[in-house]
């Protein structure tokens, strides 16, 4: 299962060309971590605030198009990798389209890995039992993986 977040590109998304800039996809993808641990039940706020941070390190990003001031996207998060501390994500940004007929447009694909850690020490931590099972859902498998 996958997570989506339709989203506007705004102004402050964007160079001067009205094009996004790019590290502005970096903060996108962040609000959609944050949106999809809020959607299973386990708010970035709140698992912070419980001395658990998620840190993002490692990310590899490809850029496949433009989007510009105004465009909607649509913004999906799968999980790849579900280990004993770290979880690998995999997103892709889509144009989201306007009339049945047109097709979406893939604009991103980036896959990270974050980390479980302590606040404020960073000492790596397993994934609490909780956020671990209502992560599961969204762990994706590939033809590989299947018996």
């Amino acid at each position: 299962m996958r997570f989506s977040v339709r989203k506007q590109i705004r102004f402050h998304h964007c160079d001067p060309a009205g094009i996004v800039f790019y590290p502005q996809y970096f903060y996108l993808l962040h609000e959609t971590q944050e949106d999809f641990l809020a959607h299973i039940g386990h708010p970035e706020h709140v698992l912070i605030a419980s001395g658990l941070g998620v840190p993002i390190v490692d990310l590899k990003t490809e850029f496949l198009g433009m989007c510009r001031y105004g465009d909607e996207i649509d913004i999906s998060l799968g999980l790849t990798r579900i280990g004993n501390a770290s979880i690998g994500m995999h997103y892709e940004i889509h144009s989201a389209s306007r009339t049945p007929d047109k097709g979406q447009t893939l604009k991103l694909i980036a896959n990270s890995v974050v980390v479980c850690s302590e606040i404020p020490h960073g000492k790596v931590r397993p994934i609490p039992d909780g956020l671990r099972a209502a992560l599961l859902p969204y762990l994706e498998t590939t033809k590989e993986d299947k018996p």
